[in-house]
């Protein structure tokens, strides 16, 4: 619109001329053209001014809603930009992630292969330290140890030797009373320390047997357990009655005693109530001299006897037989009997008792079968190596002098030998385990009681048959002398001290 107003304003200024104009009126074209020029140049700044004004204006009333679309631009361009680098982050992430789970495979393979070259390389080189281990504590056995102490397969050879003669005999005995009312024996069961092999005689070797007898025809055997209730119990006795055998006669080849009559009955050999028994009970020393005097007519009939010697010494409970072979060597065989308590380990037998006098009817109980069949189940599982045998042998080498029986070490080692694994027992252990059963029978002293093992303990093998009273009992107390008297507790303490400086000096010195 200016520009069209200005060129207007000359349109109507210009004058017209001809081909020629007048000088003067060329100068005053020409200042008036400059004139006009200065003038249309104000204008135009005026106008451009003008423009530059209005758009300021506008620029300054949209000036808010550049800021907000500027933010927002921005914020658009950082979350666009973030989650590119996220995308990025996460590609290779997951790529990484690919790449160490593959490294981490080739490693756990190479460390596979290496741990099992290591474990392989680990136990050859254990196996060779055990090995030397062994070598060494071995030859550190015969330093200390002296040679009796050590397993004697002599005279486990020697007992079962033994053994075999006893059963010829019972079987020859049996043959002998088939045809009288005197006892059958059964069965031979070798009891005792010489055949478990921790007897320390070194002059004599005495071994034990209990010979189970079975009631002749005709006759019934009931066991009379006794009015007191500690078990094993001492004054058991064994009531022999008759049964009646009417309609079995030409069976068994005998008249009932029952319902026959005495003027038949005395063509009949006498009951066992008239020879073996006082009253209605079987009296043990009878029964002692009769045993005695079967064994020895068996003997008779042993091929052996003719190169050996075999003489029969009776006891007042029980008989001994003193073998001599072809070399002039002895052996002494203890033989007692006893009858089994229904289908279990326990016997009433007629063992000897510590009481000053034991009636000639009582059999006390006795757990001796128990026991030898506990240690057979002991080196059934034990290896070869097994030394517990060896261990009770040195405790009672220690304990020699002093007021512990055999049979409560005995029972100490029982009592171990269900705590500790049998594989703990060999002579790489033999100083630890001397170390538990002095400690353990310190501990039993300090508390004055050492329990049965037999009796009302749950750790019992099942292998092993035992009534049910001795399943359910408690315990009676192999320290109750302790107990009893302060002295003797006081006593056993001090031999505690000895026993283990004892052991000391069997280690160092070996004797």
């Amino acid at each position: 619109m200016a520009l069209a107003f200005i060129f207007a304003l000359l349109a109507q200024t210009l004058p017209l001329a001809g081909e020629e104009f007048h000088e003067d009126t060329f100068i005053r074209m020409r200042q008036r053209e400059v004139y006009l020029r200065e003038q249309m140049t104000e204008l135009l700044q005026e106008v451009e001014q003008s423009d530059r004004d209005h758009s300021r204006t506008g620029m300054l009333a949209l000036l808010p809603s550049l800021k907000i679309m500027s933010v927002l631009c921005v914020f658009g361009l950082l979350f666009w930009l973030i989650w590119k680098i996220e995308k990025k982050v996460w590609e290779d992430q997951d790529n990484s992630d690919e790449e160490e789970q593959e490294e981490e495979e080739v490693e756990v393979q190479d460390e596979q292969i290496d741990n099992g070259e290591l474990e392989e390389e680990e136990e050859e080189l254990q196996e060779q330290d055990e090995e030397e281990n062994v070598q060494e504590e071995e030859v550190d056995q015969s330093l200390f140890l002296p040679e009796f102490f050590g397993p004697n397969e002599d005279l486990k050879k020697q007992g079962d030797g033994m053994q075999q003669l006893v059963n010829v005999l019972i079987n020859i005995a049996q043959i002998a009373v088939l045809d009288t009312f005197f006892p059958v024996p059964e069965q031979s069961f070798v009891v005792g320390s010489t055949y478990e092999g921790w007897d320390l005689s070194m002059e004599e070797t005495v071994f034990c047997f209990l010979v189970s007898l079975k009631p002749p025809r005709g006759h019934i055997f009931y066991l009379e357990l006794g009015t007191t209730r500690e078990l094993p119990i001492k004054n058991s006795r064994i009531r022999v009655e008759l049964k009646c055998t009417c309609g079995q006669e030409q069976g068994l080849k005998m008249l009932c005693f029952l319902h026959t009559s005495a003027d038949e009955l005395r063509n009949q050999q006498p009951s066992l109530l008239d020879t073996l028994c006082s009253g209605p009970y079987l009296d043990v020393e009878k029964t002692a001299r009769w045993f005695g005097a079967v064994l020895k007519n068996a003997w008779k009939c042993v091929p052996l006897s003719a190169a050996c010697r075999l003489i029969v010494v009776l006891f007042k409970r029980s008989c001994r037989l003193r073998l001599t072979d072809i070399m002039q060597r002895t052996f002494l065989i203890d033989v007692m009997f006893g009858v089994q308590q229904a289908n279990t380990d326990i016997f009433l037998s007629s063992q000897e008792t510590e009481a000053a006098y034991t009636p000639s009817t009582a059999w006390p109980q006795t757990c001796a079968v128990a026991e030898a069949k506990f240690f057979k189940h002991i080196a059934a599982r034990a290896g070869e190596d097994s030394f517990h045998l060896e261990c009770l042998k040195v405790c009672a080498y220690i304990c020699q002098g002093y007021n512990f029986s055999p049979y409560e070490l005995k029972t100490v080692l029982m009592h171990l030998l269900t705590a500790i694994p049998v594989e703990y027992w060999n002579r790489r252990h033999f100083v630890q385990r001397m170390e538990d059963i002095l400690l353990y029978l310190r501990c039993c002293v300090k508390e004055k009681r050492l329990d049965h093992f037999l009796i009302g303990n749950e750790e019992v093998p099942a292998e092993i048959i035992l009534p049910w009273e001795f399943r359910v009992s408690v315990p009676p107390n192999l320290f109750q002398r302790l107990v009893q008297d302060l002295y003797r507790h006081e006593q056993a303490l001090y031999e505690m001290e000895m026993l283990r400086d004892r052991f000391t000096t069997l280690l160092r010195d070996g004797k």
